[in-house]
């Protein structure tokens, strides 16, 4: 006889199956209608409602059969909880794994089994719906449909009574507690908050409640921008609202100079707590003055619900870690609740970061390089060096696909040093091809490698270790955002790459924070004009003519060169010209490229200018 392998989820399937305490529960009508059915459908003597727990499996009903238990190790729904599929026995006599099985040569003597897993909305197999006969049979397929559906149907039933049980305990007052001097009504501390967690997860009866995790998404920039002064103003301010918003007996701590952790007792359901959190959000939202500025207030939410179904604060803390993630990149305020995919896509992130790690460890990172070209001649004048990552299994990735996971695993620094190290090699082939032609190597450089001083250190060293051909310059460029830090930091970071002969660009530009002052203040070289505001040139309604013109305008007036992005089409090109614009970058040229073809093509552009 097979026994059935324990699945490697098993304690956590447990803990939510005790969520639901159905587990002994006396006989209940609904649940018996349901057995009821299956023999109905399936056409079978026997109809169960098997939940598997460590030693047995538990028959929640069991209609035509005088049973209430049997053990785990020789149920055949041990073997139905490790699918997603129906386990489907015509003739147990002839399986080899239950043939000689004691349930089929004793009491009950069975021979067709088939078995439904029952699936929690967390994903995890609680037991199974089953259909048995003491003789061989086959199901139809619309039979196996029905009974399908009857097993979603049941665990609603099950998801039903637990809600019933956790509102009528939510429903009851909680003790009253006396107040503390000196203590705000709202605000604890993370030690304080973590131990009421852990006390109320290990509870015998464990009330239900919900933790949230809120994130100031501009506080950061607020306190490089204004400085902490006006960033502290900013967080008493929303704690007040917080504190408005909130139920009478929540509690709440700051985790880090930008995220807090918020506790509800007694929140019960689903609906609640997205209730709570929608509250939040649209109350934290709302612009907040400060001194005599209106400051942005964009906040993320992510909440996890317990209902029995968390034995330990880390894992509580996780989940509701991930659902703010989710809420956190969608732009503006959002909030998230928990959920199984969101379970597994952070179980793919941590399996894409891992890759990730691993592919810069072996250097898999591969430039390909995009033309930039005088709008006039056509001529080219440099290349951007982007990223693709070519995976062990030959896939090649585009940035989109993975510079959020370097992002997450804090390795956007080391994938900046990687390219541009890759791409100066690479210019030193490039240049062979004609070396006296004078060219830019234009590479992006990222926030996380700005705000790292041992990595600036490194990026030092290596330009100066490693210096491009001769009649090449390099060229990095600075996204908008990037000018928020303070403005002592970035005067020594921009004084060292323009000692070291850096042009420094500003990439995508109008589409972020910019201060003019700094931008004449600090010796930028170039703007690179975002391609939304390009490939809205020809567009019927609301063109963004008028924006370029004054960005070229403003260009001019700070001596700063420019340089198009998204230049795809010929109309694009004379328009761009006609107004001053110098370079452009885009798929009428070329598109991004590996090295060898962007050799061909500089060999056809190598006789200078391309006639018009």
């Amino acid at each position: 006889m097979l026994q059935a392998p324990i699945p490697s989820n098993d304690e956590a399937r447990l803990q939510e199956l005790r969520s639901y305490g159905v587990l002994d529960s006396p006989d209940e009508q609904a649940f018996d209608d349901i057995g009821a059915l299956v023999r109905d459908i399936a056409g079978t003597p026997i109809g169960i409602i098997s939940l598997v727990d460590e030693n047995r499996q538990w028959f929640k009903s069991c209609i035509g059969l005088d049973a209430k238990e049997t053990p785990r190790n020789i149920s055949f729904c041990g073997h139905t909880i490790l699918q997603r599929s129906p386990l489907i026995i015509n003739d147990a006599l002839e399986d080899p794994r239950f043939c000689d099985n004691p349930l089929v040569l004793q009491e009950p003597h069975i021979r067709f089994y088939a078995g439904f897993p029952l699936i929690s909305s967390n994903g995890l197999a609680l037991g199974s719906l089953c259909a048995v006969d003491q003789q061989p049979r086959h199901l139809s397929d619309s039979q196996i449909q029905a009974m399908e559906r009857l097993a979603r149907l049941c665990v609603r039933q099950m998801e039903l009574k637990r809600q019933s049980r956790l509102l009528e305990q939510a429903n009851q007052p909680p003790p009253a507690q006396a107040a503390q001097p000196g203590l705000h009504p709202v605000l604890t501390s993370k030690e304080q908050l973590i131990s009421m967690v852990e006390l109320m997860l290990t509870q015998a009866n464990q009330a239900c409640f919900g933790l949230l995790r809120l994130e100031f998404k501009e506080l950061r920039r607020i306190a490089n921008a204004l400085g902490e002064s006006s960033a502290g103003a900013l967080r008493e301010a929303q704690l007040e609202r917080l504190e408005a918003v909130l139920p009478s007996n929540a509690s709440c701590c700051e985790l880090n100079d930008q995220e807090w952790l918020l506790l509800t007792p007694f929140t019960a359901t689903e609906e609640q707590l997205c209730a709570q959190a929608a509250a939040i959000t649209q109350r934290l939202q709302e612009p907040i003055g400060v001194g005599q500025q209106l400051l942005s207030s964009q906040v993320a939410v992510g909440a996890a619900l317990v209902q029995g179904n968390y034995n330990n604060a880390a894992d509580l803390l996780s989940d509701a870690a991930i659902a703010l993630r989710n809420a956190a990149r969608r732009p503006g305020s959002h909030y998230s609740c928990i959920d199984l995919a969101s379970r597994i896509q952070a179980q793919q992130d941590l399996q894409l970061e891992s890759e990730l790690r691993t592919g810069l460890s072996q250097g898999q990172l591969e430039p390909h390089f995009q033309p930039l070209f005088d709008l006039r001649s056509l001529e080219v004048k440099g290349v951007e060096a982007l990223a693709r990552w070519r995976r062990s299994d030959g896939d090649l990735l585009l940035p989109s696909l993975f510079l959020e996971a370097a992002e997450r695993a804090e390795l956007l620094g080391e994938l900046d040093l990687q390219m541009i190290r890759q791409s100066i090699a690479a210019s030193h082939v490039m240049a062979r091809v004609e070396p006296q032609r004078p060219m830019v190597l234009s590479l992006n450089l990222s926030g996380a490698l700005l705000e790292n001083p041992a990595l600036l250190q490194q990026l030092f060293a290596l330009i100066d270790a490693e210096p491009l051909p001769q009649h090449w310059q390099l060229q990095l460029e600075l996204l908008e955002v990037n000018l928020q830090q303070p403005e002592a930091d970035i005067a020594q970071t921009v004084e060292q790459l323009h000692q070291r002969g850096v042009l420094l660009a500003i990439d995508d530009f109008g589409t972020g924070y910019s201060s003019l002052s700094r931008l004449n203040r600090f010796p930028f070289h170039s703007l690179k004009v975002d391609m939304s505001f390009v490939k809205l040139l020809d567009a019927p309604e609301q063109p963004s003519n008028r924006i370029l013109e004054v960005i070229q305008a403003m260009a001019e007036a700070l001596e700063l060169h420019t340089t198009a992005e998204g230049v795809e089409t010929d109309a694009q090109r004379l328009w761009l010209q006609r107004q001053g614009f110098h370079w452009g970058q885009g798929y009428l040229l070329a598109k991004p490229m590996p090295l060898q073809d962007t050799l061909n093509l500089l060999l056809t552009h190598q006789s200078s200018a391309v006639p018009l």
